[in-house]
């Protein structure tokens, strides 16, 4: 039989809060002093039809890697990847910062007002 908590135990005390679907309390009282992110690796192809690119999937995970192209140079292939790093990293370091309580004027926001994030 398991013994199930009250609602008064299982509230956060002190400051602190549950990390999203993970059970685990973090506390907000000292903002971290940096971010650091580890961004998806990415594969590149020249086919006959020209370049090619796909984020880079593991091989024990069964999935197809997704490609995007023709792209008639590998400048415009290299672009292709960086939006894709930009979107990722900007949705990463916005849930970041909201979670941390972080405004506009603090240094360690670091996006711009007007950066277009992925639709939620």
């Amino acid at each position: 039989m398991q013994k199930h908590m009250a609602k008064e135990q299982a509230k956060p005390k002190n400051g602190t809060a549950r990390a999203a679907g993970t059970g685990h309390a973090f506390k907000h009282e000292a903002l971290p002093e940096k971010f650091t992110y580890a961004l998806a690796a990415h594969s590149a192809e020249r086919r006959k039809d020209g370049w090619w690119v796909a984020k880079s999937v593991p091989s024990f995970t069964n999935e197809k890697q997704k490609w995007s192209g023709p792209f008639t140079d590998v400048e415009n292939a290299c672009l292709s990847i960086a939006r894709q790093l930009f979107v990722e990293l900007a949705d990463r370091h916005t849930r970041s910062i909201e979670t941390h309580g972080i405004g506009r004027s603090d240094p360690l926001n670091g996006l711009k007002p007007t950066t277009k994030l992925r639709a939620r």
